[in-house]
């Protein structure tokens, strides 16, 4: 059972600055101050937007502990914990043309924990992305790096408390053939960098993609792509590798009226540059979105494809992910808003004869006080679940269960 308990005089003092904040928002025309005046900046043609958000979260599980008497023994009994949540941040754009674009924005979020004080963290995170249209060439990238510093876990073998980087980096540039046509070429890259982590692996990979793709219609768009990139975990200084390389087809946008998304489908060839040995497996990435009438939306999500982990430095993975959502407006005035989601996830190991597994059900109930700031109750429950051959305790069973309340603002 949670046990709901008073959160730190420090988060309780800045919580009740934010709504202060808010209330002042709220009241700004009898002050003679208009909301949009506070959270809408305009310096030449460049945009300025603040936002922010404050949430308490009763955690019944925050170190991911198993509940067995052999864990218990090593690693002691669970621990839940009240979890005081303060995020602060900005997005500024230039100009208002949906076309040609820049912008970048910065986020904040500290957590303050009730019994747990030397674990409370804080987490920044940095974004850049531009886009330029000329003529028939279109160019897009877009740039993130984020500090995290939080409890490392949560779906993998291993909890610790660390520093880490994590680098996001994607750029595309396509050229028009014909008025419906055209050739593309995109990148990416990602790296998950470990500052002082004992446990956990450095994670770095790259892609590159070239493709063709046919407008069928103003709202439906076919595309093939082939695609090669490498994939590497490294720790202690030594470092693992797989080159990959894969074809794929699909289809995206407006498929009928009421259903929207991305359908496509693949195959891809993983190599390990260690050994030689080569696998492939069939790819898959699916997000649909669904019109049930005027005010619900179905949501669905399956993805299919190889990976390197942070917690198996040797061994790459076959990884399967299913989410279904789905959210209702209640009311004719439509503030209300309530959803329910669950998700099914599934990661094998083939070379070293692991499987993992993660289900998470959850709900929640949004209210939109104001255009600009909006509230939201949620319940959510996990189940983490590991076969771990020649580990001590043969493997992993957890679960969490979540109750969130939070406000966020901004536009």
């Amino acid at each position: 059972m949670m046990r709901w308990i008073q959160y730190p005089m420090m988060a309780k003092s800045f919580q009740r600055l934010v709504l202060c904040g808010m209330a002042c928002l709220c009241t700004g025309k009898t002050l003679g101050i208009e909301p949009e005046d506070l959270l809408h900046y305009k310096i030449g043609n460049w945009h300025f937007r603040p936002h922010g958000s404050t949430s308490l979260t009763a955690n019944d599980n925050i170190f991911f502990r198993d509940s067995s008497a052999e864990s218990e023994a090593l690693f002691g009994p669970k621990e839940g914990d009240v979890i005081s949540q303060l995020g602060t941040g900005f997005q500024a754009a230039l100009g208002r043309n949906d076309i040609n674009t820049f912008g970048f924005g910065y986020d904040y979020l500290h957590r303050f924990y009730t019994d747990h004080s030397e674990v409370s963290s804080g987490d920044h995170a940095g974004q850049v992305a531009a886009s330029i249209e000329r003529g028939k060439v279109r160019f897009s990238t877009a740039h993130s790096v984020s500090l995290q510093t939080g409890i490392q876990g949560g779906n993998a073998q291993f909890v610790e408390q660390n520093d880490r980087f994590i680098f996001s980096d994607q750029l595309r540039v396509s050229v028009d053939i014909t008025p419906k046509s055209d050739l593309y070429l995109s990148g990416t890259y990602g790296m998950t960098k470990q500052v002082d982590s004992i446990q956990f692996n450095d994670i770095e990979s790259w892609n590159v993609a070239g493709g063709y793709g046919f407008g069928y219609s103003e709202k439906l768009r076919f595309f093939a792509q082939t695609s090669y990139g490498e994939q590497i975990s490294s720790r202690l200084g030594r470092s693992w590798g797989w080159d990959t390389l894969g074809v794929s087809v699909g289809a995206e946008g407006e498929f009928t009226d009421k259903l929207t998304g991305t359908v496509q489908l693949g195959y891809q060839q993983q190599t390990s540059q260690m050994t030689g040995k080569a696998g492939g497996t069939p790819t898959v990435t699916l997000e649909l979105e669904q019109l049930l009438g005027r005010r619900t939306l179905l949501t669905l999500a399956y993805t299919r494809r190889n990976q390197v982990n942070i917690d198996a430095v040797s061994a790459a993975s076959v990884s399967d992910s299913f989410r279904l959502n789905l959210s209702r407006a209640l009311g004719n005035r439509q503030k209300w808003f309530a959803s329910i989601f669950a998700s099914l996830w599934q990661n094998d190991f083939p070379d070293i004869d692991r499987s993992d597994q993660a289900l998470s059900l959850g709900a929640s109930l949004d209210y939109r006080i104001q255009e600009w700031m909006s509230s939201q109750l949620s319940y959510s429950y996990a189940d983490f679940s590991a076969q771990l051959p020649g580990w001590a305790l043969g493997g992993i069973d957890y679960q969490v269960n979540q109750v969130s309340l939070s406000i966020s603002f901004g536009f």
